[in-house]
C-alpha cells in the first residue's frame, strides 16, 4: 500500500499555466490517473542493508540489516526478505530468509575459513520486487581480505572514460544548451578532465573543467551540419577525443536551476519547428504523486520560463518531464528536494569509556518525539573498519541510488550536510543520471509490468499438479501438513485450479520442514499417485557475471594499511598454539547442560532459540496440573505481563501498553488457542520481554513481547503418515552475535582480536522507551571505537549516526 501525501503537503501544491484549456485538463487528468494507478496496482518497494563492516577477512561473519520502504515510508506490502550471497559467476552461495519485522529484517552469512573469492556480492529482494526491473534489488560487491599468496590478482587494464549529458536529453540545433559530462577510470572512480569543445573544422566552441567528482558543466549552441567532438586530457595528461552526441533539428531545450524553495525551469526552441513543438505539457511527480502540471506555448516566442514552488513538497527526486503537442515525452530532467525533513535526530554519547583492554564501555542512545522507531548500530575497531571513499547509507540508498540510473559515486556524501555547494555538487549527479523507476511511454501506451509474484505475508507455498487433465482438476483441493521438528501443522485444505495452480499463503516456521500433501477425497489415492507435484519460491534469477562486474562500482576497496593489519589476524588465527578470537564470537568451554537448555535445544528454533526469556519447563512445576489454562498459568508470574481473565473465558494480555503475540509450536494462534490448550499437554513455556523480533505480527512487530507455549513430543498433532511429502524453506535461523562479558569470564589466555565489538540490528523504540543503553567490552587492541547507528520510524523519516570514540 502507498501512501498519498498528506492533505497539509498537497494543498500548497498548485498548477502553473500560461494558458488554460479544457483539452489541457483532461491530459493532466489522465496522467494524475495514470500515476494513480501505478501507485495503487503496482507500488514501489526499496532495501537497504546495513552491514556492520564494508569489508570481510575469511571465517568471519557478515551481519546485516535490512530496511524496507516504500513512497518514503515504512513498506508494509511485504513480510518476508530474500539475501543471497553471491560469488563473481551469480552462484547463489548462501540464502537466508527473513520475516520482516517493523519494515526491517536481520541476518547473517557465515564465510569459512578456506574461502577463496576476494569478492561477494550480496543480494537482496522482496518477491513483490522481481515483478519489476531486476535492476532495482538491491545489490553490493564485497570485500573479502585472504592470506596473502592464496588468491592471484588479474591484471588490471587502466583507461578513462569521458560522457556527455545534454540538460534534459537532447543538443537542439540553434538552442543555447547546458551539457554535463562525467569522466570516469575502469573501476568508475571519479578522474578529473579539462578539454575543448571543437566543431568539424577543428574551431573551438567551448572549454570545460571538473568541478566536482569528474564532473562539471558547460554551455555551447549547435549548429544544422556540425558534428563537434571534445579533447580532452586526463589526470595523466594523455588525450582523448570524444565524440558529443547528434544535435536534432526538432526538439526542445529544458534548462533547470534548483533553489531554496523553489525550482525554475525554462524552455527554448529553435526558430523554425512543426505545430508538435509549439505547445508542451509540463508534469512533475514524486513517488508516483503528480506534484506540478501546466501547459507551456511557444507559438509566438522562442522561451518560457516558469516556477515549481517546492517548499511543500516533501524531500526526495522530483521527476519533471516535458510532453510535445502529440503527447511524446521530449525532455526530462530529475531534480533533489532538500529540505532536510527526511531525517530525525538520534542522539549518541559514551556514558562510560574505556578503551584500555577490555575495558567496559556504555553507549547511550537517545531518540526525541514519540514514533515507533526500528534501529541497528554496530561498533567496529576504527583502525581495522576505516571510513572509505566510497561510502553508501541509508539515506543515499533510499533517497538517492535506489530511484536513479547510473552508478553514484561517494553517494553518502551528499548527505553530509546541508551546504548550498554540497546541493550544487548533487545537482550535478541529477544532470549526469536518469529516473528508473518507470518510463512514461510505458505508462502512456498502457504497457504495465506482469505480476507474477503477489506481495508475501509471511511465508507462501506456491506449486502445481502436473499429469491430471482440466477435466479431473475441476473443483479439487488439496489436503496439506506442514511439519517443522517440533509438530505438524492442522491440516490445510487448498483449491485448486484447473491448470493445476495451488497456493498456501500467511505461514511461519524456521528452518526446512517437510510439506504432505495428497488430493481431498482421493480414495486409494489414486488422482495423488498419477499426478506430479512441484513446488516454487521467489527467488531472483542467478544474474549474469556481467551485471555482477558492473556492481564493482559499489566497491569499498579496504586501504593497504587495513589489508595489512586484517591479514595479520588471519596469521595469528592460523597459529595452533595461540588460537586468536578472529570470529564474532568467543569459544565457550564446554559443560554440562542444564534442563532448560536441553528443551531449548529439543524444542525451539529460530529466533525462539535462546533470548531475553523467562522459560518455565512444566514438568519441573508439579502444581502447573492445577491450573486452567496455559494464561491461568502464567497470571503473576511475569513482572509487566498484565492478564485479564473473566468468568465467561474471555481472556486479555497487554504488556508495555501493547498486546504479546502468542504462538503454539512457534505457529502464531490468537489467544483464544492458548485458553483451550490442555495443561497436560505443554512441555514448555517461553514468555519473550518486549520487543520480540520473531513475532510474526503484521500490526506490531512484537512490541508486546511474545508468548510461546510448546507442546510435548507426541502429543496432539505429530505424525502424519501416508502422504506423500516435499521439504520446503523456512525462515533462516538466526545466530545471535555473541559479546563478551569480561565481568564474569575473562581468560588472557586466549587474545581477542575482534573487528565487530557490539552488533544489534534490532533496537526498536516506542512512546514508552525512548532511551537504550548498551554496554559492551573493547578487544585486546583497539584504540578507537567506531559506532555507527541507522534506522527509521514510522513516518518514514531515516537517521544515520557516525562517531569515533578514542
Amino acid at each position: 500500500m502507498v501512501t498519498k501525501l498528506k492533505p497539509q503537503v498537497l494543498k500548497k501544491l498548485f498548477i502553473f499555466c500560461f494558458f488554460i484549456l479544457t483539452a489541457f485538463h483532461l491530459s493532466a487528468q489522465q496522467l494524475d490517473s495514470l500515476l494513480n494507478e501505478q501507485a495503487t496496482k503496482y507500488p514501489q518497494e526499496k532495501v537497504y542493508l546495513q552491514f556492520d563492516r564494508p569489508y570481510y577477512n575469511a571465517g568471519q561473519t557478515i551481519w546485516f540489516k535490512a530496511y524496507l520502504s516504500s513512497g518514503n515510508l515504512p513498506s508494509t506490502i511485504s513480510k518476508t526478505l530474500y539475501a543471497e550471497l553471491l560469488d563473481e559467476k551469480g552462484t547463489v552461495l548462501q540464502r537466508k530468509i527473513m520475516p520482516v519485522i517493523q519494515s526491517g529484517a536481520a541476518s547473517g552469512f557465515d564465510l569459512p575459513d578456506s574461502i577463496q573469492h576476494t569478492t561477494l556480492y550480496v543480494r537482496a529482494y522482496t518477491a513483490w520486487m522481481l515483478n519489476f526491473d531486476s535492476s532495482l534489488l538491491y545489490i553490493k560487491a564485497i570485500p573479502v581480505i585472504t592470506p596473502e599468496g592464496k588468491t592471484k590478482k588479474a591484471p588490471v587494464t587502466v583507461f578513462y572514460s569521458l560522457h556527455f549529458f545534454p540538460e534534459g536529453g537532447d543538443l537542439v540545433n540553434n538552442v543555447n544548451a547546458r551539457v554535463a559530462f562525467k569522466a570516469n577510470d575502469q573501476k568508475g572512480d571519479p578522474v578529473d578532465v579539462s578539454g575543448t569543445i571543437v566543431d568539424n573544422a577543428g574551431k573551438k566552441i567551448a572549454s570545460f573543467i571538473s568541478v566536482h567528482d569528474g564532473m562539471g558543466t558547460f554551455a555551447f549552441t549547435p549548429l544544422p551540419g556540425e558534428k563537434y567532438t571534445a579533447i580532452w586530457k586526463d589526470k595523466r595528461s594523455s588525450e582523448h577525443q570524444t565524440i558529443l552526441p547528434e544535435a536534432k533539428t526538432q526538439g526542445i531545450a529544458l534548462t533547470v536551476y534548483n533553489t531554496a524553495d523553489e525550482v525554475v525551469y525554462t524552455l527554448s526552441r529553435p526558430d523554425s519547428v512543426t505545430a508538435a513543438f509549439t505547445s508542451f505539457y509540463v508534469v512533475a511527480q514524486m513517488q508516483q504523486q503528480l506534484v506540478y502540471s501546466a501547459r507551456v506555448y511557444l507559438t509566438d516566442k522562442n522561451s518560457a520560463r516558469a516556477p515549481i514552488e517546492t517548499d511543500s513538497l516533501p524531500d526526495g527526486i522530483m521527476q519533471l518531464t516535458v510532453f510535445n503537442a502529440d503527447q511524446l515525452p521530449v525532455a526530462e530532467r530529475i531534480v533533489f528536494i532538500n529540505h532536510g525533513n527526511y531525517y530525525f535526530n538520534t542522539d549518541l554519547h559514551a556514558e562510560i569509556k574505556d578503551l584500555s583492554a577490555r575495558g567496559r564501555n556504555v553507549l547511550q542512545i537517545d531518540v526525541g518525539g514519540e514514533l515507533k522507531t526500528n534501529l541497528s548500530i554496530a561498533v567496529t575497531d576504527a583502525d581495522l573498519n576505516p571510513s572509505s571513499k566510497n561510502e553508501e547509507n541509508i539515506f543515499s540508498s533510499l533517497l538517492l541510488t535506489g530511484d536513479i540510473k547510473g552508478y553514484v559515486y561517494n553517494p553518502a556524501y551528499y548527505f553530509s550536510n546541508d551546504d548550498d555547494s554540497l546541493k550544487q555538487q548533487l545537482d550535478l549527479v541529477m544532470m549526469t543520471n536518469g529516473w528508473r523507476r518507470f518510463k512514461w511511454e510505458d505508462l502512456l501506451s498502457g504497457n504495465w509490468p506482469v505480476i507474477k509474484y503477489q506481495p508475501e505475508n509471511y511465508i507462501a507455498v506456491k506449486g502445481k499438479a502436473y499429469g491430471l487433465s482440466r477435466i479431473q482438476l475441476t473443483g479439487k483441493e488439496l489436503i496439506l501438513f506442514i511439519k517443522t521438528k517440533n509438530v505438524a501443522s492442522d491440516g490445510y485444505i487448498v483449491p485448486v485450479s484447473k491448470e493445476g495452480d495451488f497456493r498456501l499463503p500467511d505461514l511461519s516456521f524456521y528452518d526446512s520442514a517437510s510439506l504432505f500433501y495428497q488430493f481431498n477425497n482421493d480414495k486409494d489415492k489414486t488422482l495423488t499417485s498419477n499426478a506430479s507435484f512441484s513446488f516454487f519460491y521467489p527467488f531472483a534469477p542467478i544474474p549474469a557475471p556481467g551485471n555482477l562486474l558492473a556492481n564493482l562500482y559499489n566497491f569499498n576497496l579496504p586501504d593497504s594499511n587495513t589489508i595489512k593489519k586484517s591479514r595479520v589476524q588471519i596469521q595469528l588465527g592460523n597459529r595452533p598454539q595461540k588460537k586468536v578470537i578472529v570470529l564474532d564470537s568467543i569459544t565457550v568451554v564446554s559443560r554440562v547442560k542444564t534442563l532448560e537448555e536441553k528443551m531449548d535445544d529439543e524444542y525451539t528454533s529460530g529466533l525462539f532459540k535462546g533470548g531475553n526469556a523467562r522459560t518455565f519447563i512444566l514438568s519441573n512445576d508439579i502444581a502447573s496440573g492445577g491450573y486452567a489454562n496455559v494464561l491461568n498459568y502464567l497470571q503473576g508470574k511475569i513482572a509487566g505481563l498484565a492478564i485479564s481473565l473473566d468468568g465467561s473465558g474471555n481472556a486479555s494480555a497487554t504488556w508495555r501498553g501493547s498486546t504479546p503475540s502468542f504462538f503454539r509450536d512457534e505457529f502464531g494462534v490468537d489467544i483464544t488457542t492458548l485458553m483451550q490448550m490442555s495443561m497436560s499437554d505443554v512441555a514448555m513455556i517461553k514468555v519473550f520481554e518486549p520487543p520480540f523480533s520473531g513475532g510474526f505480527d503484521p500490526n506490531g512487530g512484537g512490541e508486546g513481547g511474545a508468548i510461546a507455549v510448546y507442546t510435548k513430543k507426541g502429543s496432539g498433532n505429530n505424525s502424519v503418515k501416508g502422504l506423500d511429502f516435499s521439504t520446503i524453506p523456512g525462515y533462516s535461523s538466526i545466530k545471535e552475535f555473541y559479546a563478551p562479558d569480561y565481568s564474569q569470564v575473562n581468560d588472557l589466555s586466549k587474545p581477542d582480536y575482534r573487528t565487530t565489538l557490539y552488533w544489534n540490528p534490532s533496537l526498536f523504540i516506542n512512546d514508552k522507551i525512548r532511551r537504550i543503553t548498551i554496554p559492551f567490552y573493547n578487544n585486546d587492541n583497539c584504540k578507537k571505537i567506531k559506532v555507527v547507528i541507522e534506522g527509521m520510524n514510522e513516518a518514514g523519516q531515516l537517521t544515520n549516526v557516525e562517531k569515533i570514540f578514542e
